[in-house]
């Protein structure tokens, strides 16, 4: 696909955008789940810390992910590691908890909440990653 055209059909910094990267790094994410909740029994740990871990290596992924594909590498990479580092650290810290207590509360299947957890979480991270990390601006509004 043609640069413009693929600019056109998801511009940079949009949900649209997000999305498609996102689905990226939760399919990474998703994939060190399953691994460590298929092997839970023998490792000794529970979901919701298989659900910690997945967050943190999948974080560091997504922080270039971001960088390169979804926003801009405009902003000098310390700067933009740092900030990424605090949004997925509280998101760590949320989305455990939110998954926790979904777990506890209701009686929806794992995969569900997993689903459920992640998409609210990822509208969170999209909006903090491109006002607070990014500071992405379209060049065409500057």
């Amino acid at each position: 696909m043609d640069r413009q055209l693929g600019q056109q059909v998801v511009p940079r910094g949009t949900i649209r955008r997000f999305t498609v990267s996102g689905g990226f790094n939760t399919l990474l994410f998703w994939l060190i789940w399953e691994f460590l909740v298929l092997f839970s029994p023998s490792l000794g740990i529970s979901n919701t810390f298989a659900w910690a871990t997945g967050w943190f290596v999948s974080s560091i992924s997504a922080h270039f992910v971001h960088r390169f594909f979804t926003f801009d590498g405009r902003k000098d990479v310390r700067h933009t590691a740092i900030g990424a580092l605090s949004v997925y650290a509280f998101g760590l810290v949320g989305s455990t908890l939110t998954f926790d207590s979904l777990i506890i509360l209701s009686d929806l299947p794992i995969r569900l909440i997993f689903l459920v957890n992640v998409s609210a979480w990822g509208i969170f991270t999209w909006g903090m990653m491109k006002w607070m990390v990014f500071g992405y601006v379209d060049e065409s509004e500057e």
